[in-house]
């Protein structure tokens, strides 16, 4: 935080920096080669020791005011991924290519967004049959619904979004296969949220909804008793109006739109991979992130 704030980054920005804390470009670029490309050649020339200094003793390090909420023991940690989608010319779903400000000689590609979604050592534990026999159905208990459709499952290609009621849904894991080494489950699942679609949806305020399905496979290791893959993929429609981003700032022809998720699991604990998920801190309109016999 200390870093940051010295060298002004902070808010909707890019600071291009060196790790001493010399800055070579900020203000008003984005994440394109031309506004990039000077700054990566200016840093790229700077001498060795200015580009990789000494750093400070990180024992020293001030502890922030607030701390950061670390994943719970033993849980699980999955990294979601959302995209507009649309069907081509065979009716198949594939990445819609969507601008920021279309009519804009100087726009830009709609990115695709990206947040986490924690579950507790219980809750992943309690998708694992006691007895995995092929056929075997275990469905996902109502908490982890709720979590999970709530905000990874929903469009948040708005980047900052709050998470959106949960109406119905499904989530059941299904044994395919079960040996001495692993169990292979697959996972079907839909969802409806928010507000009903309807002709007030494009422009009345609080009309934010949408429905999803999925599909995905979950493989658990039976000697080292954890899971070692839980890929996720859906597609879903959204529709409403959430402060007029679809019709300011992206501008969707369709009303509603279709959208993709996808989910993997996160292994490793690099400083990305410990972000909290968004409504776990922020505007979370369907709290508690966990139920209070899960803390």
């Amino acid at each position: 935080m200390e870093f940051c704030q010295r060298v002004g980054a902070g808010g909707n920005h890019v600071v291009v920096v060196t790790a001493g804390g010399d800055v070579i470009a900020k203000q008003d670029l984005r994440l394109r080669e031309k506004e990039l490309a000077p700054a990566l050649t200016a840093y790229s020339r700077l001498p060795k020791d200015e580009r990789t200094p000494e750093l400070p003793d990180p024992s020293l390090a001030k502890p922030p005011q607030r701390p950061v909420p670390q994943p719970p023991a033993g849980g699980l940690v999955l990294r979601g991924y959302c995209t507009y989608m649309k069907r081509d010319g065979q009716r198949r779903f594939v990445r819609s290519d969507e601008y920021y400000y279309k009519e804009n000689p100087d726009r830009w590609m709609a990115e695709t967004q990206s947040d986490l979604l924690w579950l507790t050592e219980a809750e992943w534990k309690s998708l694992i049959p006691a007895d995995p026999k092929p056929g075997v159905k275990v469905e996902a208990s109502p908490a982890i619904q709720k979590r999970f459709y709530s905000t990874v499952g929903i469009d948040y290609m708005e980047g900052s979004v709050n998470s959106v009621p949960l109406r119905e849904s499904t989530l059941t894991l299904t044994v395919e296969k079960a040996d001495e080494r692993q169990v292979l489950l697959r996972v079907d699942g839909y969802a409806r949220l928010g507000k009903d679609f309807g002709d007030e949806s494009r422009d009345k305020p609080e009309t934010r909804g949408c429905e999803l399905r999925l599909l995905g496979e979950v493989s658990y290791d039976r000697s080292q008793q954890k899971i070692d893959r839980f890929d996720l993929a859906g597609t879903g429609r959204a529709w409403g109006n959430k402060m007029n981003y679809v019709g300011r700032e992206v501008r969707l022809a369709d009303h509603p739109w279709h959208y993709g998720i996808a989910c993997e699991l996160v292994t490793t604990t690099t400083p990305a991979d410990l972000i909290p998920p968004y409504n776990l801190l922020h505007y979370n309109s369907t709290p508690p992130y966990f139920a209070k016999e899960e803390r």
